[in-house]
């Protein structure tokens, strides 16, 4: 026992175990048997013992399964045996009558402060029942949050989805071409920002995967700008990446912008063909491509950014949207055909 080392002098005894007495922090010092041989204030206050009666019990004698617990005993025995602290342990301690508690043991070795092979422990004992409760509602508050944030995209999608539908009824009543040609395209931009929304819906992270996003607007785009599929198709070919919502919608905008511009202007006179969409990722930043097979552009065979058609709003927002991202564009007229290549 403390009382009884050679090493200690009575005053420096009696000086330690006042130390232990007087901890903040939840203290137990035991003997190479797990019995208690001193316990602080603080200790006896926080789990409603008198530190007194407990002084010379074992530790499993405190009246709760977890001080008694094996595996308890077992990582206490580890220490003394290995020499090697225990830090961190985290144990569920259920006192009769009261809430759980969490807490974190903490135990070392003292050497050489008993008599010759009786080295004692030191327990500390942190109450982390407050933290791990605030962590707890902190996680449910983000997950409502999220929830939240789940269903204002939602409802964002719908409503855009019918504005779209709207645009349509709208366009189909208008007997002006070139009207129904401006409503048709809105419609369009809309649906591109619609699939957004409902991408971000279904993401939890905040980000795309441009794959599913692009081939719900190229599919959109052929449903109601393509009458004969097997005449006239639209392709694409999307790698695995990921961007942020921001990102997405401008990268979506613009596909839908060239797209639209190769349906219009690279199959006059219903003339069949393909046009295919791809995005591909590289080492140094990404590429989005829209090429056809069509009537082909004048034009040298490769030139910096140029009118994709004549001046007009597709025009002016793929340039804006380009700039945004930090990319330029390129256009190459092969044989026959067009390719617009939007590069990071």
């Amino acid at each position: 026992m403390l009382t009884q080392s050679p090493v200690l002098v009575p005053r420096a005894d009696r000086l330690a175990m006042a130390v232990i007495a007087a901890s903040v922090t939840p203290l137990l010092l035991l003997d190479d048997a797990l019995v208690i041989i001193a316990a602080s204030r603080s200790f006896g206050s926080a789990f409603d013992f008198d530190v007194e009666g407990i002084r010379g019990k074992p530790l499993g004698a405190l009246g709760s399964d977890a001080w008694g617990a094996d595996h308890l005993r077992l990582m206490l025995t580890a220490v003394q045996v290995g020499g090697d602290p225990l830090r961190n342990h985290e144990i569920s301690l259920t006192p009769r009558g009261k809430p759980t508690q969490r807490l974190r043991l903490d135990a070392e070795l003292l050497s050489d402060v008993g008599q010759k092979g009786d080295d004692l422990i030191l327990l500390t004992i942190t109450d982390l029942t407050g933290i791990r409760a605030q962590e707890t509602e902190e996680k449910i508050s983000h997950q409502d949050k999220d929830v939240q944030l789940q269903e204002l995209q939602h409802r964002i999608a719908n409503s855009l989805q019918v504005i779209a539908s709207m645009l349509m009824q709208g366009a189909r009543r208008t007997t002006s071409a070139e009207a129904r040609c401006q409503i048709e395209e809105a419609h369009h931009r809309v649906l591109a920002v619609a699939a957004v929304q409902n991408h971000l819906a279904m993401a939890r992270t905040g980000n795309v995967r441009l794959r599913a996003y692009l081939t719900t607007l190229c599919r959109n785009i052929t449903a109601s700008m393509i009458a004969d599929p097997a005449q006239l198709s639209l392709e694409v070919q999307v790698d695995e990446s990921i961007a942020d919502a921001d990102d997405a919608m401008s990268i979506g905008l613009i596909a839908t912008e060239l797209v639209i511009n190769a349906l219009k202007h690279a199959f006059p006179d219903h003339h069949p063909g393909k046009i295919t969409l791809s995005y591909r990722t590289t080492a140094g930043g990404w590429t989005l491509m829209v090429s056809d097979n069509g009537v082909g552009m004048n034009g040298a065979a490769m030139r910096a950014v140029a009118p994709l058609a004549p001046p007009g709003l597709g025009t002016v927002i793929v340039e804006a949207l380009a700039r945004k991202l930090g990319a330029h564009v390129m256009i190459a007229f092969g044989g026959p055909g067009t390719t617009v290549s939007i590069s990071r």
